[in-house]
């Protein structure tokens, strides 16, 4: 019995070490954009010809005369190892981005300036994956200079930001992708149907990640249940539920999921970001937000649903830790 103490606690040491080196790493990529752009970052498209090139880097405010540091491509290469994808040769890349830091009290801000050729991806939908990625306060530029969907942009800030020194989690990579993916397959789908409203979308999200974050500090076996009822009823809220289909609600519910697994949620700022993100998209929405309730707390809904799925786990977890001794 005492080899079976013994063994609980050298794998809840390692548990601790292995989840405190996850969240250490996390929050290297605001420190890295802190310390290291001191000037702004760009990284083009490989895509882009000479002409393209320079018309993107003059649309994202380059100036050769200030901006000395070198300019970055994005070529197939370094986009399949970042993503950790197949090499594809013939892969278009035209999407370019300047990453700029900021004021640790101002607020993440992203600018398509060209919105005419992004046509998938909004600002909001930048935003609220980049704060998946790791990024807590920047400014990020997007161009491009012919119609593209736009969500190879966040592998150049993922480019960026290692090879300047920081640990950018794969899973974090993804999280971020899949959640652009997400959204922004979601708002091209539903486009001009009564009832949809892509404010309110990326602020469901916010208070999604919110919602899953505060509940996972409160109950380490959140379950599949759990996190869809946190979803559902954030929808609900926002009177989107009715409005998306079953297929893109299990979307959402499956990034959510992949969410409550990752470290980026146990970032001390990761909540007080999303917060930021939510008040910034709501004073800008107009009349997009009357009669809803901005103060809704998404991980008190599981309270309120009595959290049965993991009360029931947490009954169980309990018992055997009581036969272990």
């Amino acid at each position: 019995m005492k080899f079976k103490k013994i063994l609980f606690t050298s794998v809840a040491i390692v548990v601790a070490v292995s989840s405190f080196s996850r969240v250490s790493a996390d929050a290297t990529v605001q420190k890295v954009i802190d310390e290291t752009y001191i000037q702004p970052e760009y990284v083009v498209g490989y895509s882009l010809d000479d002409s393209q090139r320079s018309q993107t880097l003059g649309t994202l405010g380059y100036n050769e005369n200030v901006d000395t540091k070198p300019v970055k491509t994005m070529t197939p290469d370094i986009y399949s190892s970042i993503m950790n994808t197949a090499n594809d040769a013939s892969l278009q890349l035209y999407s370019s981005v300047k990453i700029e830091k900021l004021g640790n009290n101002e607020s993440l801000q992203v600018n398509i300036v060209t919105p005419q050729n992004i046509t998938k991806v909004t600002q909001d939908m930048y935003r609220n994956a980049a704060v998946t990625l790791g990024v807590e306060h920047a400014r990020i530029t997007v161009a491009a200079p012919i119609a593209v969907t736009g969500e190879s942009a966040l592998a150049g800030i993922y480019y960026s930001l290692e090879d300047n020194g920081a640990t950018v989690p794969q899973e974090n990579k993804e999280l971020a992708q899949e959640e652009l993916k997400t959204l922004s397959d979601i708002n091209q789908a539903n486009q001009g149907k009564e009832g949809y409203d892509e404010n309110k979308l990326n602020v469901a999200l916010t208070d999604i990640k919110t919602g899953v974050a505060e509940a996972k500090k409160g109950n380490k076996n959140l379950t599949e249940a759990d996190v869809r009822k946190i979803v559902e009823d954030t929808l609900a809220n926002y009177n989107l539920k009715t409005v998306l289909s079953a297929e893109q609600v299990n979307l959402i519910v499956n990034f959510a999921i992949n969410l409550s697994n990752s470290a980026v949620i146990s970032s001390d700022n990761f909540v007080s970001t999303l917060n930021n993100l939510k008040n910034s998209i709501v004073s800008q929405a107009g009349d997009s937000f009357k009669n809803i309730n901005l103060h809704f707390d998404a991980s008190q809904v599981l309270e309120q649903g009595g959290n049965f799925f993991s009360t029931i786990w947490n009954v169980i977890v309990n018992f055997f830790k009581g036969l272990i001794g």
